[in-house]
């Protein structure tokens, strides 16, 4: 399809289906914030101070979606201020809890905003007032009036940590020359590892465009794990003993808390200083799951309960960690740690947090969205990953028999880990010549 007609087409088409697609949306959103919170931002009208925020314009448009492809912009801005404490960068983020995270640990220089939304008027509004020398875009978020409109203004865009899910890559192969003529407007494609080549370049991506960094969830992981000390001052309140055994849990989906609580009761008969982490992947099924461990007759406590600084008499059986960006802190706490989403749901959640903190790693058989790091993980004997709730269990309690058994696989998981750091400043490099190409940038010390 030629492009003339595609982005005619599109322009018409995506309206519609953003206005039938909204009240899904919007219910979504009103689970986690308000609905309407940002929304004028997110048609690209924004308020007086907003624009006298951004003033003359920013050097870099970052836009990413929710609190993973943020910290992934934060590791590349990390790094770029290394090279230019100055460098302005705006950060576009969709989702609430995204935006809670950025604000909470961007540095002066990142303004932060909603994304504008895909359409042709708001994304020409967004780049009129940012006036980007480049813009990035985080994994997979290629969306096709960002790329027109820059391609438009001669700003070049950067795909970064690319990587396609199956169900991604299944889209794009049906449609090859529709996504190819859209895929091509990328200037440039920092891949994830030499495995994404053959996939990216089948799916349509220019193939001289793509460059091997490497993946920078291990960079947002090694930084993630720093300061867990001073976030967690309120964990001695759980009264939990030093030897107490932990089961934690991670990004947990509908149905896997339900597992994990049958397996705690399983385990905790041999094992009675057992305790138990439930971290849900969305914060507001916390009702619910609490409601579950009563049912179970669990004792359990949440965290927005320890953070209210009273002391508990009696220590409980299960944590219910409700809030949002606080498990990376909790992993060096752990005993052993199930990754969610890939025992009663598909997909899988990313688990190098616990690598990092080198500790002993469960995952159920569906990690799809991450079989290029079970696979690596797999081949260092550095992770376990079960077929069934039955094998879970029984590699549960192997684990918990044995410290030995432990401290290996959690060596392994670390060394596999510390190999894997520095995608960030790979990227940042490449990004920084393209600024620098783009116009000169004032350096560190000059």
């Amino acid at each position: 399809m030629k492009v003339p007609l595609l982005r005619w087409c599109y322009r018409l088409a995506f309206p519609v289906i953003a206005g039938l697609a909204s009240p899904y949306y919007l219910f979504r959103l009103s689970k986690r914030g308000n609905p309407r919170e940002g929304l004028a931002e997110r048609m690209a009208f924004y308020a007086r101070p907003t624009r006298e925020a951004v003033g003359a314009g920013v050097d870099l448009w970052i836009h990413a979606v929710s609190v993973g492809e943020v910290l992934v912009a934060l590791a590349l801005i990390r790094e770029l201020r290394r090279r230019s404490p100055t460098l302005r960068v705006a950060l576009t983020v969709t989702t609430i809890t995204g935006r809670r995270v950025a604000l909470e640990v961007a540095d002066s220089e990142t303004i932060v905003l909603w994304s504008p939304i895909d359409l042709s008027d708001a994304v020409k509004r967004a780049f009129a007032l940012l006036r980007p020398r480049a813009l990035i875009l985080v994994e997979t978020e290629v969306w096709p009036n960002y790329l027109w409109e820059a391609n438009r203004r001669r700003v070049p865009v950067v795909l970064l940590n690319a990587r396609l899910s199956p169900r991604t890559e299944r889209w794009y192969r049906r449609f090859p020359k529709i996504f190819r003529s859209i895929l091509h407007e990328l200037s440039l494609v920092c891949a994830q590892a030499p495995e994404d080549l053959d996939r990216l370049i089948g799916a349509g991506f220019p193939p001289e465009a793509i460059f091997v960094t490497g993946n920078l969830k291990y960079d947002v992981a090694d930084l993630g794990s720093r300061g867990q000390d001073c976030r967690c001052s309120w964990w001695e309140r759980c009264g939990w003993p030093a030897d107490t055994l932990i089961l934690l849990a991670g990004s947990t989906h509908p149905g896997e808390e339900e597992v994990m609580v049958d397996l705690y009761r399983e385990s905790r008969r041999r094992h009675p200083n057992l305790r138990l982490i439930l971290a849900p992947r969305h914060v507001e099924r916390a009702t619910e799951i609490r409601a579950l461990c009563e049912r179970s007759g669990l004792s359990v406590l949440s965290r927005t309960e320890l953070g209210k600084g009273s002391p508990r008499c009696v220590p409980p059986d299960a944590l219910l960690l409700d809030t949002t960006g606080e498990l990376r802190f909790l992993y060096e706490k752990a005993t052993v740690v199930f990754i969610g989403k890939s025992l009663c749901a598909h997909g899988g959640q990313n688990f190098l947090e616990a690598a990092c903190a080198g500790k002993p790693i469960l995952v159920g058989p569906n990690m799809e969205n991450f079989g290029m790091l079970v696979r690596e993980f797999r081949r260092e004997r550095a992770i376990l990953q079960a077929t069934d709730r039955a094998e879970l269990g029984g590699l549960l309690e192997e684990l918990l028999s044995s410290g030995a058994m432990r401290w290996e696989l959690g060596k392994r998981a670390h060394a596999v880990f510390a190999k894997n750091v520095g995608a960030a400043a790979r990227a940042a490099e490449i990004v920084w010549g393209l600024l620098r190409a783009q116009a000169q940038v004032p350096t560190v010390g000059s």
